[in-house]
Formats: C-alpha cells, structure tokens, sequence
C-alpha cells in the first residue's frame, strides 16, 4: 500500500473512532401509547425532556407522533431509534387550526399572521416541564407505557400572531 493509502485508512480511522456517535449514550427500544378520554389518540405530538443530574452531559430531546392507534416509538436521532435509559419528563400536545390558512401564509414565519387553533390536548399537558408527566426508560422498555389524558373541562382555544401582542396587557 502506498502512503496515500496509508493516509486514507488512517485519516478514517480517526474519523470513526471521533465522530460517529461519539458523545452519544446508548438507546433503548421505548413504544408507548396515549390516550385521551379513554381513546386512542392519533397525531398527537410527544416530547420528552430527560430528567439530568447537573454533572450530565446528555441533554437532547427526543420526540414522537402518535399513529392511528394512538402509539408512538420516540426518536432521538433517527426515526424510531429509542431513547437513552432514564426518567423523562413528557409533554403530549395536539391541536387543530380553526378555519383556513391566509392564502399568503408564510411557514418560515407563521407569528406574522393572525390564527386561531382548538386544543385537542389539554394546554396543561403540552410543556414536559409543567406536564407533571413523568416515565422512565430501563433496558426493557418505557414505564408507564400508556399516557392517559382528559380533556378540558372548557373549549381551549390559542390565538397567535398580531392580534395576540395587541391584546396582551
């Protein structure tokens, strides 16, 4: 082999041993399911926050969208790779927009427009830190594993953009 060979092999060497996933903890296979009024809960967005020591290095969130059954498999890199073993706090959230998008909405920058949205979810269950929704992952896999929701007792609805600032105190 000659030294240009000598050099790639050790140049990926290095790179393999530095960065391909270094850094990154272990993850473990978690499915779980929600509920909401007893019934499966389809298209709800999933967040969950690990509940760190202050020496713990680890900090990325992972997420998931529930399917027609209302389950869910949490990704942290990937698609459906599973979380790092540990406790989490969880936000489970979904809302439906209430009448149609402005015909120039902007996705890049939604906050110029004025919207209006229904909560599906009860709002108080939408932020992992105040949820009060906590599960833990071991090696076997999430417990609890079923997150049972219950509607809002009123109709919760978000209004965002302009009209939201100009109604702020």
């Amino acid at each position: 082999m000659n030294r240009i060979g000598v050099f790639v092999v050790v140049c990926l060497a290095f790179v393999m041993m530095g960065c391909g996933g270094s850094g990154r903890p272990r993850l473990a296979k978690a499915t779980g399911t929600v509920h909401l009024d007893g019934k499966p809960l389809e298209g709800a967005q999933v967040a969950f926050v690990m509940v760190t020591e202050a020496k713990s290095k680890y900090q990325r969130p992972s997420s998931a969208i529930t399917d027609a059954q209302g389950k869910f498999t949490p990704q942290t890199y990937g698609k459906d790779d599973g979380l790092p073993v540990g406790k989490y706090k969880v936000g489970v959230q979904k809302r439906e927009l209430m009448g149609q998008l402005p015909k120039n909405f902007d996705a890049e920058d939604p906050s110029k427009f004025n919207l209006k949205y229904k909560w599906i979810t009860p709002m108080s269950a939408a932020q992992p830190d105040s949820s009060g929704i906590v599960v833990e992952v071991t090696s076997s896999g999430m417990k609890p594993d079923v997150i049972d929701l219950k509607s809002a007792l009123q109709p919760e609805i978000e209004l965002t953009g302009p009209q939201k600032r100009a109604n702020d105190p």
